[in-house]
C-alpha cells in the first residue's frame, strides 16, 4: 500500500491543476487581505453589532470560497484516480506484483488526501489570520479552540468529496465521474441555499424548501461540511451562535448528528469503491 500511496503523492504533485491551483489561491489571497486591509478599516468607528454583523460576512465569504475552491480540486483529483490508470492500461502492470485491489483503492485515497488536507489547512489558516491581523480591534473574539474544531470540521469536505469521487470512478470513466460528481455538488450547494431560504419563510414553501434541503444534506452532505465549519467559529462555551444572518453563513447550524452521518457516509463510499474495483473488468 505504501509503494501506491508513494505513487499517487508523486503523480498528484506532477499534475499541472495543483500548481495552477497554488497560485491562484496565492493570488486570491493577496486581494482578499487587499479587501481585508480596507474593509476594516471601514469598520473602526462603526457601532458594535455593526462592526460584528460585517467581520462575519467577511469571514464567511472567506470560509465560502476556501470550501469551493477545496471542493473542485478534491474533485477534480479524485474522479480519475482509478478510471484513467484503467483506459490507460497500467494496472496490468501493477496489480501483476503481490499487490491486493483494496490496497490500490486505499492507497489512492490516502496520497490524495495527503495532497489535499496540508492545502486546505494553509488556506484555511490564511483566511483566518488575515482576518484577525487586519480585524484587530474590530472583529469578534475568535477563540483558539473553536478555530481548531472548525477546521477539523472542515477535513471532512476533502475526505467527503474524494471518497464519492473514487467510488464514480470505479463506475465511470474520468470524464463521466467528473460531471457526475459537479452535479452532484451544486446540487448540494443549492439544496443548502433553499434549506437556509426556507427557514425565513412560512407556509407551505417553507416545509418545501426546507425538505429539498435535507433531502440534497442526505445524498450528498458537503454543504453541510462548510455551514458546521463557519458556524462552529461563532459558537460560544454556552452554545449561543453569533453569526449574521446571510445565505453563505451558517444562522442555521447543522446537527452534530450529521457529522457521524458524514463519517458514516465515507466509509461507506470507500467500502463501495473497493468491492467495485474487486470484482470490475480490467
Amino acid at each position: 500500500m505504501r509503494c501506491i500511496i508513494r505513487l499517487t503523492l508523486l503523480e498528484m504533485l506532477k499534475k499541472k491543476i495543483l500548481y495552477l491551483t497554488l497560485a491562484l489561491t496565492a493570488i486570491f489571497l493577496i486581494f482578499y487581505g487587499i479587501a481585508m486591509n480596507y474593509g476594516y478599516d471601514s469598520l473602526r468607528d462603526a457601532e458594535p453589532l455593526m462592526r460584528i454583523a460585517v467581520s462575519g460576512q467577511f469571514l464567511s465569504m472567506g470560509i465560502y470560497a476556501l470550501g469551493f475552491i477545496v471542493s473542485f480540486l478534491s474533485i477534480f483529483a479524485s474522479v480519475g484516480s482509478i478510471s484513467s490508470e484503467i483506459e490507460q492500461g497500467n494496472y496490468d502492470a501493477i496489480l501483476s506484483k503481490p499487490i491486493s485491489r483494496y490496497e490500490v483503492v486505499v492507497g489512492r485515497y490516502i496520497g490524495i488526501l495527503l495532497v489535499l488536507i496540508p492545502y486546505a489547512t494553509f488556506f484555511y489558516l490564511s483566511i483566518i489570520g488575515l482576518n484577525l491581523y487586519f480585524g484587530d480591534g474590530v472583529v469578534a473574539n475568535i477563540v483558539t479552540v473553536n478555530i481548531l474544531k472548525s477546521l477539523s470540521v472542515l477535513y471532512l469536505l476533502p475526505t467527503l468529496l474524494t471518497s464519492v469521487g473514487l467510488l464514480l470512478s470505479t463506475y465511470l470513466s474520468t470524464m463521466g465521474a467528473g460531471v457526475t460528481l459537479v452535479i452532484l455538488y451544486f446540487c448540494g450547494m443549492v439544496g443548502g441555499i433553499l434549506e437556509q431560504i426556507g427557514h425565513f419563510i412560512t407556509g407551505e414553501a417553507k416545509v418545501v424548501l426546507t425538505s429539498i434541503g435535507i433531502t440534497t444534506s442526505l445524498v450528498i452532505p458537503s454543504d453541510i461540511v462548510y455551514r458546521k465549519a463557519s458556524s462552529i467559529l461563532y459558537t460560544t462555551s454556552s452554545g449561543m451562535n453569533f453569526s449574521a444572518d446571510n445565505m453563505l453563513g451558517a444562522s442555521i447550524q447543522p446537527s452534530g448528528l450529521m457529522l457521524f452521518y458524514i463519517g458514516f457516509y465515507i466509509i461507506i463510499m470507500v467500502v463501495l469503491s473497493i468491492r467495485k474495483f474487486q470484482i470490475r473488468d480490467l
